[in-house]
């Protein structure tokens, strides 16, 4: 089942900044309750602070290595990758978007407090298995070779891609980027790698770290490679931000005309799901219980929904 949300973001130019840890704390013990009840904010997809449901709460008290370890520390160790409106940074310097909820939610189903740090997406598995953050909300992509190194939670969300090019290029299409000769650059540890092999294999394909960047624009705009690729959700930003010179976007139709990707436009969806300790069984149990709730009363969409409206409500 894929949600079909519109992806309209134009105003988080500051979702772009560099990189730098920060902690956000505050949560409530959870409280059983029939049906959860949205607690602080009023808005939409708001995280609960109190009243989670049973299951939820008895599902998070499983025999699990990474629940004892959070509980007795007292801190959720969340790690966070700059992805708008996913994970992206407020004027104060806080973190903000889906992610920034859903670590607060989760840790006050847990009852600790939450610490938000940012990782580059080429170190954010090993982050995980040296126990430097006990789960990843990143907009991290379920993707076979992530599955070897750590685990994943239930998906919550389904996200594609698009490919970018500067504006006066004289590619159209995705048939002009497979041919001998274009260079196309991803960030790595990102899943755009099988992407560009599936679609482009005739391409010169490498990577290059992101260092908090949404793309590896200075490689188009000084004619170090031709194409890149970045998930669909950020285009309106990225060519609000990106004006000398000018982007242009490439999906599945060809160039992106519209102010927003549509269904048709987005390249192979992937589903994006939680980042988890892989073995932990008790853990994973937790996390699922709660990403199935979260869908099923609408919260997640709601929240998703929220911040890709932000620039559409100011």
């Amino acid at each position: 089942m894929r949600m079909r949300i519109p992806v309209r973001i134009a105003a988080l130019t500051a979702a772009a900044a560099l990189l730098a840890g920060c902690a956000i704390g505050g949560s409530t013990a959870p409280a059983p309750a029939a049906a959860p009840s949205s607690g602080g904010e009023s808005r939409p997809g708001s995280p609960i602070s109190s009243g989670f449901d049973e299951s939820i709460v008895k599902a998070c008290s499983a025999d699990s290595p990474t629940l004892k370890a959070i509980k007795d520390r007292g801190v959720l160790q969340w790690g966070i990758g700059v992805s708008p409106p996913f994970g992206f940074k407020a004027g104060d310097g806080s973190w903000v978007g889906v992610e920034a909820d859903n670590a607060r939610e989760l840790a006050a189903i847990l009852g600790v407090d939450v610490q938000i740090q940012d990782y580059d997406y080429g170190v954010m598995t090993t982050a995980l298995q040296t126990g430097k953050a006990d789960i990843l909300g990143a907009q991290l992509f379920i993707t076979p070779e992530r599955e070897k190194a750590i685990g994943f939670s239930d998906y919550y969300y389904l996200s594609g891609q698009l490919f970018y090019v500067l504006k006066d290029s004289s590619f159209k299409t995705i048939d002009d980027l497979n041919q001998p000769g274009v260079r196309f650059v991803y960030g790595t540890g990102n899943a755009q790698k099988a992407i560009a092999e599936k679609y482009i294999p005739k391409a010169t394909i490498t990577d290059a770290p992101l260092r908090g960047q949404l793309l590896l624009y200075e490689f188009l705009a000084t004619g170090q490679a031709d194409a890149s690729m970045v998930e669909a959700a950020p285009m309106p930003v990225l060519q609000a931000k990106y004006t000398n010179p000018q982007l242009a976007a490439i999906g599945l139709k060809g160039r992106v005309e519209t102010p927003t990707a549509g269904d048709a436009d987005i390249i192979d969806p992937f589903k994006v799901a939680f980042g988890l300790p892989k073995g932990d069984q008790g853990f994973k149990g937790c996390v699922d219980a709660w990403v199935a709730q979260a869908k099923s009363s609408g919260r997640m969409d709601e929240r998703i929904q929220y911040w890709l409206d932000q620039n559409q409500a100011s």
